[in-house]
């Protein structure tokens, strides 16, 4: 009875409540430091299971993806694609993507070519498989659909599919990490568009782009097989030259995107996205992946079905909750022992530490297992301040309520 007592007490309870108390009202501050808004950008987007890509995974146990082919636009104007896409039916490609938005330039735009048009439009019509990119426009969060879709030139519209391609990563940030994809998102007309790879995969496989849209999450997390290590890609020069053996593009998914000006150059560039892959976890230096290989990554998890689940919210918060309320009743009873209380800070650091390795540990373990990626961000800034917040809430809080309590003679 007496260890239940231990366990199971006013203060244990009310430790929790303001362990919470404090995080919530910290939280609501809303106190902005521009020193650290770079640093802000960072951790926003690391994620435990980040390390199970660059310490855990050993990519040689990674099969190498043969259903997808991704092929370089560079630069090429649109006459050059257009002779690429007809290299690429001559060779019998089940499917192509182009990550691009074929918009109508204006004449005063370096890449305006009425010809180039005409043959760009003429290759689309001749392809019985193509998709190519859209543009997602003004956001209403509140009614969580969109105002519009940009589209294509509109000469092009009668001979393509569209998916938006510009959903799921950052743009605008200057960190521009891309780990999350939403399946299909809605404008204001009704009308539900889907993610470029799911528009691609529908059209090579409708069984599979249907199991992926079935799943009903307004994001899927981007399970990686890997970079262009993974993937068997071609320069623009090695289609426009037919450069490669016919059986490489037949049948094949063919991606289609901007890769620079050689793919294994390492450098900032437009389209090019800090992924889950890259080598520097934090602090990053240089974005890893070009954004037609993030889209070959969703079609890589679409062929393998390596989906990832996440942990509802609810429940996150019930093991942030229990841990809390376990850490309160052993700090407490630590605080409350004499013999132990002038060792304090010292053994609630080491429980803290202990508690913070299982907490990785066991992220890390779930998701290498299961594909689950545990929520147990609150659950660490639970053990991080609980030790620290227990010794203010019983020698502080405790005291000042104990104090007024006696002056009122209650």
């Amino acid at each position: 009875m007496s260890f239940l007592r231990k366990i199971f007490n006013i203060t244990t309870i009310g430790g929790t409540v303001f362990v919470f108390l404090f995080m919530w009202g910290f939280s609501s501050l809303g106190i902005q430091f521009e020193f650290l808004n770079v640093l802000e950008e960072v951790f926003d987007d690391f994620d435990l299971t980040h390390i199970y890509y660059s310490k855990i995974r050993d990519p040689q146990t990674v099969p190498y993806e043969n259903k997808v082919v991704i092929v370089n636009i560079g630069k090429l104007k649109r006459r050059d694609i257009a002779q690429q896409i007809n290299i690429l039916n001559k060779y019998k490609a089940k499917v192509i993507g182009i990550d691009a938005r074929f918009y109508a330039l204006p004449e005063d735009n370096e890449y305006y070519d009425p010809v180039g048009d005409f043959l760009l439009q003429q290759a689309f019509k001749n392809t019985e498989n193509i998709v190519i990119g859209s543009e997602l426009v003004n956001p209403d969060p509140k009614k969580q659909v969109w105002d519009s879709l940009k589209l294509p030139q509109e000469s092009f519209l009668p001979h393509v599919t569209t998916g938006f391609v510009n959903i799921g990563n950052k743009e605008g940030s200057d960190f521009p990490f891309w780990g999350n994809i939403p399946p299909k998102e809605k404008v204001k007309s009704g009308e539900k568009i889907h993610c470029f790879a799911a528009e691609v995969m529908r059209l090579y496989n409708p069984s599979i782009a249907e199991e992926f849209l079935n799943r009903s999450n307004e994001e899927e997390i981007i399970y990686f097989k890997g970079n262009l290590d993974k993937y068997t890609k071609l320069e623009a020069s090695q289609v426009l030259e037919e450069d490669f053996s016919p059986e490489l593009i037949e049948g094949k998914i063919v991606l289609m995107g901007y890769m620079g000006t050689g793919y294994n150059d390492y450098f900032f560039d437009e389209d090019k996205f800090y992924t889950p892959l890259n080598s520097n976890l934090l602090g990053r230096s240089i974005p890893d992946m070009f954004g037609v290989v993030v889209h070959a990554n969703i079609l890589s998890m679409m062929f393998d079905k390596t989906y990832i689940n996440k942990m509802p919210e609810m429940a996150s918060i019930i093991v942030a909750i229990l841990i809390c309320y376990f850490n309160m009743a052993i700090f407490a009873q630590i605080i409350y022992n004499p013999k132990l209380s002038v060792w304090y800070n010292g053994i609630s650091k080491l429980i803290q530490l202990i508690e913070a390795i299982v907490v990785y540990t066991v992220n890390l373990l779930i998701f290498d297992s299961f594909n689950y990626q545990a929520d147990l961000t609150l659950t660490i800034f639970v053990v991080i301040l609980s030790g620290d917040l227990c010794e203010i809430y019983i020698d502080v809080l405790l005291n000042i309520f104990k104090r007024i309590l006696l002056k009122l003679n209650i």
